[in-house]
């Protein structure tokens, strides 16, 4: 709507709120998070209404009470038109009360250095419901001033209703005014006390807050929860991790503590196994996106790499961020591998300087998978992701290694993950609770739409609630190391069925794996050749020292 301007930009950002609206776990969740701001609007509307009692000077109250009266009838029936007559007049004789007149009548009687509309300001007249009484009250700082006052007026009310009621020719009054009660002598301060005016002030404070905490949730527009993501992209998230404040002191998840925070990846991976992309596949190239920094996209693409190692899967971890490539050091890599990392690596093959199997690492800094680093002057070869040798590049991954996982930059400020997700089996994007905004995922999932690329699924990062649970982990314990599987044409034949002499060509491999050789005869697996990383080829123990895993991978997916 370029004619409109801003007003499109509002009404289509309001539309996007209409679309899900607040539930009552979110009215809950909202109400928790802003509990201090409830808690200081109530103590805040407390002090003010006990300002309020500091602040204003204590005013006594004097009642004098009238009975207002007409002529009797002949009958019950002239009686009960008289009463009527009565009740209409107690209404009128209260505007009488607090008229000019009866206040200038009341200082000249008194005598008083007051003025007509100050004694107006401190007289009340109210009539007793359903009744014919009247009572006509004064206010002062001063007990028997507000008797006096009060006195005064009812007596000169009294007089002006018989001046007003008495016809110009003489005769009886129609109507008039008796003065039932003289005015009392005050003794306890008049108005609110000081408890019911600080609850009040208490309860004006709660509601104040609540509306405050209410307003604040609804123009906050990041996702609080899980079911809000799902809202958004009107799907099943994959799964939730946990917000774990120890994760960001280890360089790969620690798998072997069986705790939440492990149970909650291996459910992603399980879900990421049973998922099947629109023709059918299991996803196996996957890149890690988010719509913008901060939701957790490396953390995420290590800790799945993992994972899918300890179920036995050969996996590449590949820095696709070339505008921050971070792999290299959260990976803790090692003087050697940190070289490698620096003169070789995903830029520089798709620049086509090398193969993709020169620059790939082996278990960098000891994690159980492979990592393609980012390679030298990252941050100059964006473009490169668009190249046809970025084509070549992920077929060759795929073909070499079970899963693929790609870390990419946010999709908001680069298109490199989309066109990642593109020539791979499609993206999950992460969602991070309290950081990304509905209209920051709404984006990011249209940019893979505009790319063709496939979404897999959401996953929500950093989801709350979980301390407790968390605490009960050990603060330290062994990782779970899971050797990567190397590529294999067959599945693993045992050397007493299967004859050694075709697989001899692959005896130089055995090698490789000194202390595995007693255990695996040259023709228990066959190597493929040309396959990625397999120069290198990278072993790790259970830490539990069960067994040793062989890297060959498996065929069955």
């Amino acid at each position: 709507m370029p004619c409109f301007g801003g007003y499109g930009e509002y009404v289509a950002a309001n539309y996007e709120r209409m679309e899900i609206p607040l539930a009552i776990g979110d009215y809950l969740r909202t109400f928790r998070r802003f509990w201090w701001l409830v808690v200081v609007a109530t103590l805040v509307g407390a002090g003010v209404g006990y300002a309020t009692i500091l602040m204003t000077t204590p005013q006594y109250q004097s009642t004098a009470r009238l009975f207002v009266t007409t002529q009797s009838g002949t009958s019950v029936g002239d009686a009960y038109q008289n009463n009527l007559f009565s009740q209409e007049r107690v209404v009128s004789y209260a505007g009488l009360a607090t008229s000019e007149q009866v206040s200038a009548r009341a200082v000249d009687q008194l005598k008083i250095p007051i003025t007509a509309d100050q004694l107006r300001a401190k007289i009340t007249a109210t009539p007793v419901p359903k009744t014919v009484l009247l009572d006509v009250s004064a206010s002062d700082p001063d007990p028997q001033t507000a008797q006096t006052y009060a006195n005064a007026v009812a007596d000169q009310l009294v007089q002006l209703v018989s001046e007003l009621e008495t016809s110009r020719r003489g005769g009886t009054p129609a109507a008039g005014a008796i003065l039932l009660d003289d005015a009392n002598y005050p003794t306890k301060v008049g108005g609110l006390s000081l408890l019911t005016r600080v609850a009040l002030g208490a309860v004006g404070g709660l509601v104040v807050g609540l509306l405050l905490a209410v307003l604040i949730g609804f123009l906050d527009s990041r996702v609080r929860a899980r079911d809000s993501v799902e809202a958004v992209t009107r799907s099943h998230a994959l799964g939730a991790l946990v917000d774990d404040p120890r994760r960001p002191d280890v360089s790969v998840v620690n798998l072997a503590g069986d705790g939440l925070a492990a149970e909650r990846l291996r459910e992603l991976r399980t879900n990421l196994q049973f998922t099947r992309t629109s023709a059918g596949k299991r996803p196996t190239v996957i890149a890690v996106t988010s719509p913008t920094r901060g939701d957790g996209r490396t953390t995420t693409a290590i800790d799945l790499a993992a994972t899918f190692a300890e179920a036995g899967r050969s996996v590449v971890l590949v820095e696709g961020d070339f505008l921050n490539p971070v792999l290299a050091d959260r990976l803790a890599l090692t003087d050697a591998e940190r070289v490698r990392a620096v003169q070789r690596g995903l830029g520089t093959t798709l620049a086509g300087d090398h193969e993709a199997s020169v620059a790939i690492i082996q278990s960098p800094g000891g994690a159980p998978f492979a990592l393609l680093p980012a390679g030298p002057s990252a941050s100059t070869r964006r473009r490169l992701w668009g190249d046809e040798g970025a084509g070549r590049t992920i077929e060759a991954l795929r073909a070499a290694y079970d899963y693929v996982i790609i870390d990419t930059p946010p999709l908001t400020e680069a298109s490199d993950g989309a066109v990642a997700a593109a020539l791979g089996d499609g993206a999950i994007v992460l969602a991070r609770i309290g950081h990304t905004t509905t209209k920051g995922l709404r984006s990011a999932i249209q940019v893979l739409e505009a790319a063709s690329a496939e979404s897999i699924g959401t996953v929500v990062t950093c989801e709350p609630g979980h301390k407790r649970e968390l605490s009960k982990q050990p603060v330290e314990a062994p990782a779970a190391a899971v050797a990567p599987r190397e590529k294999a044409e067959a599945a693993k034949t045992p050397a007493a069925k299967a004859p050694a002499a075709p697989a001899a060509p692959a005896a130089p491999a055995a090698p490789a794996a000194p202390a595995a050789a007693p255990a695996a005869p040259a023709g228990d697996a066959t190597a493929k050749t040309g396959v990625i990383g397999a120069e290198t080829t990278t072993e790790a123990i259970n830490q539990a020292g069960a067994h040793r895993l062989s890297g060959v991978k498996r065929d069955g997916r």
